[in-house]
Order: C-alpha cells, then structure tokens, then sequence
C-alpha cells in the first residue's frame, strides 16, 4: 500500500508541476494549487487496494448555517461534472466545500488536468455565486 501512495504522489506532482505555476506543498503532504479567489488542495487517501486523489476547494468559510444553504447544497450539491458540493459545520459558522474524487491507481494526465481545473475553475465561479446568495468569506480574498 505504502508503495502506490508514493507513486500516485510522485504521478500527482509531475503532472502539476508540468502544467501548472505556483504548485506548493502543503503541511499535510498535500498540494495546493490557486486560481484567482480559489484555492485547491489535493489530497491523498491511501485504502488497502487503491489510492484515491482528492481534490478539495473550499469556497466559503463563516457561513451563517440557514435551512437556505442546506437547501441550496442537497438540491444542487451534485449539478456539476467535475465537483460537488457539501458543508461542514465549524465553530465559526459553515464551510462550503467543493470536491472531487479520483482513483490514482489509474489516473493518467488528461484526467488530472482536466479534474483540476474543473474543480479550481468552477469553484472560483461559484464561491461568487454562492457568497452573493449565503454570505461568508472566499478562501482568497483579494
């Protein structure tokens, strides 16, 4: 196992650092990537067979929790090709994620990419959406 999470992040990094500038490590062991408002983590979750990517961008911090929101997120929380959304409450108020899964057993280049940007592009879109109608705070405010 702790063989494919090394070669499934060593395939992750390439491919990142191929197409994209500003790439970071993060304190994790993750990557973090930024587009405008919009930031990505990618994270590695190993199981006993495989190796799942994920990519998470949260869109929105203190959010004040309303029936609204919940609604907006059951409703629409799987409108997207590459993203969906969800909540996480926190002391502070709500946390909008937006996320995607991938097994990185499998993953080739084309899929990265085009999930990446998926996920990072729709998700700076919709954290200006989702603020104008719920609140909160963008992730990169600017």
């Amino acid at each position: 196992m702790a063989a494919n999470l090394g070669i499934v992040k060593d395939k992750v990094q390439r491919i990142l650092a191929e197409n994209f500038n500003g790439v970071e490590l993060g304190k994790a062991g993750n990557f973090t990537l930024r587009h405008e408002s919009a930031r990505l983590f990618i994270d590695f979750i190993p199981q006993e067979t495989r190796v799942i990517v994920n990519l998470v961008a949260p869109l929105l911090l203190k959010v004040t929790p309303t029936p609204e929101l919940f609604h907006y997120i059951a409703v629409h929380g799987d409108d997207y090709i590459f993203g969906h959304l969800s909540a996480d409450e926190t002391d502070d108020g709500v946390v909008v994620l937006f996320s995607h899964a991938l097994l990185g057993d499998y993953l080739d280049d084309e899929e990265l990419l085009a999930s990446v940007r998926g996920v990072l592009g729709g998700g700076n879109e919709l954290d200006d959406e989702l603020q104008a109608q719920f609140g909160g705070t963008k992730f990169h405010e600017d």
